[in-house]
C-alpha cells in the first residue's frame, strides 16, 4: 500500500491520495458541534495524521533502499508499528476519557483507514 503521492504527477490524483486527512480535518468542527466526544475525535484524528506523515517518510526511505529485503523490512515494520500505536491510542483514550471517547477514537481511525485503503487502490500506478 503506497502512502506517497501518485507517480503520475497529476494534481487531482495527488490531492485524492490525501483525502482521508482532508476529510478528518474538515469534519472535525462538524463532528464536535454535533456532540461526539472531543477527546476521542481529536486524539484519534491526530494519531492517524501523525502516523500517516510518518508513513510518507517511511515510504520515501523504503523507495530509496537499494536492498529489496531492507525495503520490505521497512514497510513491514511501519505497518505493524502503525497498527500497534493506533491500538495504544484507542486504549489510552478509553482508559483516560471513558468508553464513548475510546469508541469515537476507534471509529475515526477505522474510517480513516478504510478511506485510505480505498484511495490507495484508486491512485496506485497501473501496470502497462
Amino acid at each position: 500500500m503506497s502512502l506517497s503521492t501518485p507517480a503520475s504527477g497529476d494534481g487531482a490524483l495527488a490531492t485524492l491520495a490525501y483525502l482521508d486527512v482532508v476529510v478528518l480535518v474538515v469534519a472535525a468542527p462538524i463532528m464536535l458541534l454535533i456532540g461526539v466526544p472531543a477527546v476521542g475525535y481529536l486524539v484519534g484524528a491526530a494519531g492517524w495524521i501523525v502516523l500517516r506523515a510518518a508513513g510518507i517518510a517511511v515510504e520515501r526511505g523504503a523507495a530509496a533502499a537499494a536492498d529489496p529485503r531492507r525495503e520490505a523490512g521497512l514497510r513491514l515494520a511501519y505497518l505493524l508499528g502503525r497498527l500497534f500505536l493506533l491500538a495504544i491510542v484507542v486504549i489510552l483514550v478509553r482508559n483516560g476519557s471513558g468508553r464513548d471517547a475510546g469508541l469515537t477514537a476507534l471509529l475515526v481511525i477505522v474510517f480513516a483507514f478504510t478511506t485510505q485503503l480505498i484511495l490507495s487502490f484508486l491512485t496506485r500506478p497501473r501496470a502497462r
